[in-house]
């Protein structure tokens, strides 16, 4: 809370123009991943003091883009602020939301270089073999499409028992769970 308030109170030494250009730059680091340079603003800002600024700025843009929060929700976020630079704020969000968000969607799908991209199942039940006369064991044949980076197609095709195929749904559960924590 300490570096809200401290935020807030170095946002004060620029002005209006100042606070929505570095807004815009930060903007633009969160989508491009290129830095952003200090020396303008070395006059104005320690390195320390600058790394606060840009790490609200950087903590606001993206809580707003991800959730896509309304006005009055970031108004409440901003809420420390003089009202000329809330305006300012939002201003460069209502132009760089929908950058941000994409930005964020791409970066959280890149976790893996494979997307799912189709799958089919089929199940068997396997009767009996040469050396036991009653097996009667269900098994799932399970083929997932996947494309990589460079949009190449991948068949991988999976023959699960029960025990097996318990395990597959327990670890998509687990992969579904952490997807749904990031993106809160």
């Amino acid at each position: 809370m300490a570096d809200l308030e401290e935020a807030t109170e170095l946002l004060k030494k620029c002005d209006v123009n100042e606070v929505a250009k570095l807004t815009h730059l930060v903007a633009s680091r969160l989508c491009t991943n290129k830095n952003i340079s200090y020396e303008t603003y070395s006059k104005k800002w320690t390195l320390e003091e600058w790394w606060i600024v840009t790490n609200y700025l950087e903590d606001t843009l993206t809580k707003s883009a991800k959730n896509r929060l309304s006005k009055d929700e970031i108004l409440n976020i901003l809420s420390p602020l003089a009202d000329e630079y809330k305006q300012s704020i939002i201003e460069v969000l209502s132009v760089r939301n929908d950058d941000l968000h994409q930005h964020l969607v791409s970066k959280t799908t890149h976790v893996s270089q494979n997307v799912l991209t189709d799958f089919d199942w089929q199940m068997k039940l396997i009767m009996s073999s040469d050396k036991l006369s009653s097996i009667h064991e269900p098994l799932l044949n399970l083929d997932l499409q996947t494309k990589d980076a460079n949009n190449q197609s991948q068949v991988v095709s999976l023959e699960l028992n029960k025990d097996d195929l318990k395990k597959l749904i327990t670890s998509l559960d687990g992969a579904s769970k952490a997807v749904q924590q990031l993106s809160t």
